[in-house]
């Protein structure tokens, strides 16, 4: 069994964390590089990630995190932020463009930007859920991350976006003309004395109703 497999058979999401735990710069830093570092279509990368251990700013957010209980209780909660079409297309997928493509390669750069609206448009996805698939992306990718690093997670989509947002807003962590709010990660370490710090046993459906090869 190759290791990332043995990581993901052992992952369970975490439901009650141990309030005092701090994650280490080493640990964040690898969380975030993880994120960074995920594939992403066209390698466009579109969306940014907030890691907030801020006890209070997570006080605040814990309402329009509908009060569950990984928003104040774990080391901290990752938030996907994604961009607003305008900035998205206007913005960001030109900045990107040049720095992925060597100046001498404008057709090639011309030809990606068109190449993604083609794409979305061939598949009737508007670019806001093309933008949110890019960040399950980077959220699947860092769970394996966090699991090497002896971390429990949680992903999370139970909350407000708009009053989210809002908060995030305030403290100018987020510029809501031109993002939004995608998916939240709850990290930290599970906390076994609580009940409920796993939801059940882990369990999946048998291979055979999963998946299929065909030759």
């Amino acid at each position: 069994m190759t290791k990332s497999l043995e990581l993901l058979n052992n992952r369970i999401s975490a439901k009650r964390y141990i309030e005092d735990f701090k994650l280490t710069d080493e640990q964040a830093t690898e969380l975030l590089e993880s994120t960074r570092l995920a594939p992403s279509s066209f390698g466009l990368e579109p969306f940014r990630v907030l890691l907030i251990e801020n006890k209070e700013i997570r006080e605040e957010l814990k309402e329009a995190w509908w009060n569950q209980f990984g928003i104040t209780q774990s080391a901290g909660i990752m938030i996907w932020v994604g961009y607003r079409e305008e900035y998205l297309t206007q913005t960001h997928f030109v900045e990107q463009v040049e720095r992925n493509i060597p100046v001498e390669f404008k057709d090639i750069r011309d030809m990606m930007i068109g190449g993604a609206g083609t794409v979305l448009s061939t598949l009737e996805m508007t670019r806001d859920e093309w933008t949110a698939r890019q960040a399950y992306i980077s959220l699947g990718t860092v769970l394996n991350t966090a699991q090497e690093l002896g971390l429990d997670t949680c992903p999370s989509e139970g909350f407000s976006q708009a009053d989210v947002a809002k908060v995030l807003e305030k403290h100018n962590l987020i510029d809501t003309k031109n993002e939004k709010v995608l998916v939240g990660m709850f990290v930290g370490k599970v906390d076994t004395t609580q009940e409920f710090h796993h939801s059940f046993t882990k369990t999946r459906r048998p291979a055979d109703k999963a998946y299929k090869i065909v030759k």
